[in-house]
Order: structure tokens, then C-alpha cells, then sequence
């Protein structure tokens, strides 16, 4: 059985040890064989999407536990959709993905008070005064990033959950709007992780 970690493009250099690759025109196809679904095989996934990163101008990580039967099989599939690859693959070329989160204190939202009219007053304010927060973020992180993928808003002490695509050589530059940020709002909890290979930009269409 085939394990497919990712399609690639630009890739330099021996893959990680136990992993093969095919290709055919600039697409790789990047797969391992007889993976499982525990825990363990879950971690070398990610660890070998990982080192994708620093070996391919280009990666579009796969979900875990796309398989095929057979090499040829992974094969026939990458010729049904070589197009779809290679522009999804030009989507993503020289980028990353950095992902920021933003919360607040569940303390700083309003009581309920005895008058719903009030409550649902000061709640709206709340909300606006939000709202304005996380565009004023986002409005200045889409300025380093080629494309963004915002979650849906959780209903928790999440203000803002998105994943940016940015060009390798202005990480820099994003995180230090998302530090500059963070400066200008204490009252705030802000996170950037990555950089991550762009699984939230893998989508072929």
C-alpha cells in the first residue's frame, strides 16, 4: 500500500529515509510505504512534510491517509490531474504557511445584568469594538501574504483563527506585524506559529 505525504515541486537533494518519490513533469509525488494510523505514523507525516519544506520550492502536503494500491495507481492519479497540480503547485511556490490566533480574557466579557436591554447593548459594543480589533490585524498581515484562510469564529475566547501563505523571505516581516500588534494590544493573547508547510492552501481545484 502507497502512503502519499505531499505533491512537490523544485525538490532538491535525497528524500528522508524510507520515502520515494515520482514524478512526472514538475510534479512529484512524494510517498511512503506500509504506514499505518497510529500516533507514531501520524508524527512522521508531519515530520516528513517538514523536511519537504526545506528541500522543495513548492509543497502541497496530502491529508493523512490518502493511499493508493499501487505506485501505478499513484501514478495514473497525478496523469488525471497534472494540470490541477502544477497550477496548485505555482499557487504555492517560495511560500509557507504561518498561522496566527488571537484571544481575550473570557473576563473582560460583559456580566449579564438584570436589564437584557443593557446586556445586549454593552455585548454589541463588544462585538464591534472586536471586530474592529481583528481587521485592523488582518488588514495589516494580507499585506505579507499571498493568500489567507480564515476559520469560521469559534465560540470561545477566540477573536481571530486564520492561516496566512507567505512568501519565504517575508516571514520576517509578518512576524514583526504580528509582534507589533501584540505591543499595541497587552490586553490581548496573540500566537504565530509556523512556518508550516500551506496545507490550508493544498485544495486542488
Amino acid at each position: 500500500m502507497i502512503h502519499l505525504y505531499a505533491f512537490a515541486a523544485g525538490l532538491a537533494g535525497p528524500p528522508p529515509d524510507g520515502v520515494e518519490t515520482v514524478g512526472m513533469g514538475r510534479v512529484q509525488a512524494v510517498f511512503g510505504r506500509s504506514m499505518g494510523d497510529t500516533r507514531r505514523d501520524v508524527i512522521r507525516h508531519g515530520r516528513v512534510l517538514e523536511a519537504l519544506l526545506e528541500h522543495a520550492t513548492a509543497v502541497l502536503p496530502a491529508r493523512f491517509g490518502e493511499r493508493f494500491p499501487t505506485v501505478e495507481a499513484l501514478e495514473a492519479a497525478v496523469a488525471a490531474r497534472r494540470g490541477q497540480l502544477e497550477a496548485a503547485l505555482a499557487r504555492v511556490e517560495g511560500c509557507v504557511e504561518l498561522a496566527v490566533r488571537v484571544g481575550r480574557d473570557a473576563d473582560d466579557s460583559p456580566r449579564r445584568r438584570s436589564d437584557g436591554r443593557e446586556y445586549m447593548r454593552a455585548r454589541l459594543h463588544v462585538v464591534a469594538e472586536e471586530d474592529a480589533l481583528v481587521s485592523s490585524l488582518d488588514d495589516a498581515l494580507r499585506e505579507w501574504a499571498r493568500a489567507t484562510a480564515v476559520a469560521r469564529r469559534p465560540a470561545s475566547a477566540l477573536l481571530h483563527d486564520a492561516s496566512y501563505l507567505v512568501d519565504r523571505d517575508a516571514v520576517g516581516e509578518f512576524a514583526a506585524a504580528v509582534d507589533r500588534y501584540a505591543a499595541a494590544y497587552p490586553e490581548l493573547a496573540v500566537v504565530c506559529t509556523g512556518p508550516w508547510p500551506p496545507a490550508s492552501f493544498a485544495e486542488v481545484s
